[in-house]
């Protein structure tokens, strides 16, 4: 198992309950020394530990989500981008959203590729968009970072 480089979590699930203030985890790797399931595995332990201690539920829909989200992130980090990475986990619970941020060394931004339903592979984005509130690209002074934004609450269609 690959061990971050740096780690570490906020004070306590439960010290923030009904404060607005987000729940945070975050870990940073040297190159090559993370995989997509030691990620989803940070995800899962997070998101368990914020329902378990932090008096927040965080349906089973968006964890399922949030670790496909983070599996796809980080697959393409390893994939394209070599160097550093890291891995940012927020639950905000006034707002009702679980963040997921990536960030690694390249200043290359993703390419989506068209959906093109008989390619093999090279879904990542498609897959991300699709189960995300929202999905950012931000400029870093060495390289950039991710952002996927998942409601934990359906939008209703009304708006």
């Amino acid at each position: 198992m690959a061990v971050p480089l740096r780690q570490k979590a906020s004070d306590g699930p439960d010290r923030n309950r009904n404060t607005g203030v987000a729940l945070r985890w975050h870990a940073h790797w040297d190159s090559g020394a993370i995989s997509a399931a030691e990620a989803r595995a940070a995800v899962g332990s997070f998101l368990d530990r914020v329902c378990a201690t932090g008096g927040i539920t965080v349906p089973r829909r968006v964890a399922q989500d949030a670790q496909l989200v983070v599996s796809e992130l980080i697959t393409n980090v390893i994939r394209h981008a070599p160097g550093a990475c890291g891995l940012r986990l927020e639950v905000w619970p006034d707002s009702g959203l679980v963040q997921i941020s990536v960030w690694d060394t390249s200043p290359r931004p993703p390419r989506p590729r068209p959906h093109d339903g008989r390619r093999v592979g090279g879904h990542g984005l498609e897959i991300v968009k699709a189960v995300s509130h929202s999905l950012t690209v931000t400029d870093r002074a060495l390289g950039k970072q991710v952002t996927a934004q998942l409601l934990m609450s359906p939008v209703s269609p009304t708006g």
